[in-house]
């Protein structure tokens, strides 16, 4: 299962953090059901899903319709690094980076883009709309606590999904040159039209059931076999590519990081943290940075980061009404930077980079934002 070191050096790292801060938490053993919850199995049987999926964009060369789109509607296929992961950024679930991994990849080897920047662009879009997109849990946890209208919250955060777009197409045009040609396709409306419905009908039809209020693993499942069918799938394809999507790498990683989110939740390291920077009179912006961003950075999770810290910093809201949006903005900007986070643990290991060029490429972006965000704050 393990065939790479650096992965197996990982694992054992979170899982022995998720040990270190079960025994200085004062983890009580009667609590670990909390942790073999049913959002843990959720999200792990979720994650396979993904990959399930990823797979057979994979096997069947999907990323061709993809590109065929992208060529039809622009000459330059470097948009084929931002719109797959932009579209699918709609639709908030577990390593959804994974779901368009192959699809930047392939228009990333079209370009001769350095893995590292194929990785970043198809991260970076993926999350540009979690910053305002109202079907992230995160955001409306964050208006509710803060007892501001979501609408007013979306509103507010808007700017910062404008922002990111801006600051990921920068970086576009400035690391990866255009395919040159500058021509379009020769397609009319009508072909337009059939390769839209051609490469784009899983995030549709993802949308409408997520709007139709339909259980997640329902949807994946449901795109997943209609995804066989379509493509005419044969089943020893089918049986390897569940097989290797329940025994994966990514599946044990994910496995151990969800270990380690349920120790977290589970003890009390974030409010002996708040604890100490009370006792030694830090300023009020301080805990409103620290606090959604060290959960957010030690759960990879957004609504962790604000969901179990707002409560804490809701007296300091109410002295500053920038600081609900800071506290928001920090715990994405904490998810964005952190190794337990699943889109970003998954896809690092699915382009086989290290976390040096993660964070090489990620780190000044997200801390333009976040700079951007205590500046509003202060004013």
């Amino acid at each position: 299962m393990l065939k790479n070191s650096r992965l197996l050096s990982t694992t054992f790292f979170i899982f022995a953090l998720a040990i270190l801060f079960l025994i200085l938490g004062h983890f009580k053993i009667s609590d670990f059901h909390k942790i073999f919850n049913y959002t843990f199995f959720n999200l792990l049987i979720l994650v396979i899903l993904v990959q399930a999926i990823t797979t057979t964009f994979k096997i069947k060369n999907y990323h061709l319709k993809v590109l065929k789109l992208i060529s039809s509607l622009s000459g330059d296929i470097r948009y084929s690094l931002v719109a797959p992961p932009l579209i699918f950024g709609l639709l908030p679930m577990p390593a959804g980076a994974m779901l368009t991994a192959e699809l930047s990849n392939k228009a990333g080897k079209e370009l001769n883009a350095r893995k590292k920047w194929i990785f970043f662009f198809n991260y970076w879009f993926r999350h540009v709309c979690e910053f305002s997109w109202p079907l992230y849990g995160a955001l409306i946890i964050a208006a509710g606590l803060a007892n501001i209208p979501v609408k007013d919250f979306i509103i507010s955060t808007l700017p910062y999904t404008g922002f990111a777009f801006i600051i990921g197409l920068f970086l576009l045009f400035m690391k990866v040159k255009g395919n040159g040609n500058g021509q379009k396709v020769k397609a009319n409306s009508f072909e337009i039209v059939k390769y839209l419905l051609s490469a784009l009908w899983p995030v549709i039809l993802i949308i409408l059931l997520t709007l139709l209020k339909v259980d997640l693993k329902v949807i994946l499942l449901t795109v997943l076999i209609l995804l066989f069918l379509l493509e005419k799938g044969k089943i020893k394809e089918i049986t390897t590519t569940i097989k290797n999507s329940i025994f994966s790498e990514i599946t044990l990683i994910v496995f151990v990081v969800l270990i380690f989110k349920g120790v977290v939740e589970n003890t009390n390291i974030l409010t002996s943290f708040a604890n100490l920077l009370e006792r030694h009179n830090v300023p009020k912006i301080v805990p409103v940075i620290i606090f959604p961003m060290t959960m957010a950075f030690l759960t990879g999770i957004t609504s962790a980061g604000i969901g179990s810290t707002a409560p804490i910093l809701s007296i300091l809201f109410i002295q500053n009404s920038a600081f609900p949006y800071l506290a928001y903005i920090s715990a994405i900007s904490g998810v964005l930077i952190s190794p337990f986070h699943l889109c970003l643990i998954t896809t690092k290991e699915y382009y086989k980079i290290s976390f040096k060029e993660v964070y090489s490429t990620v780190l000044l972006p997200v801390f333009l934002i976040q700079g951007v965000a205590i500046i509003r704050a202060l004013l």
